[in-house]
């Protein structure tokens, strides 16, 4: 790890300042902040008509929700999961 102390940026505080992990809705897309980044939960309809939810964050996404709710209830755990999936893509070169 770096010697040096990681702080949050001036462009980053704003993506802090915004309040963590509370929804709003924009539409039909509910928003809402996990780790300073952006998560949206959106509809999604098949072409079977079926109506499931999605969890997007950080460029990947999870599906089969059956309620926002359901959604909502889940992700703090996307959203971990996603961090140790980023993490496992970054090579560390020796």
């Amino acid at each position: 790890m770096l010697e040096q102390e990681i702080e949050v940026s001036l462009i980053g505080q704003s993506q802090f300042d915004d309040k963590q992990q509370i929804w709003s809705v924009h539409g039909s897309i509910h928003k809402s902040y996990f780790a300073g980044q952006q998560m949206l939960l959106i509809q999604a309809i098949h072409n079977t008509h079926e109506t499931e939810f999605e969890l997007h964050y950080l460029a990947l996404k999870v599906g089969g929700f059956a309620s926002e709710e359901d959604a909502k209830f889940n992700a703090p755990s996307f959203a971990k999961s996603v961090l140790f999936t980023l993490d496992d893509l970054i090579k560390v070169e020796s």
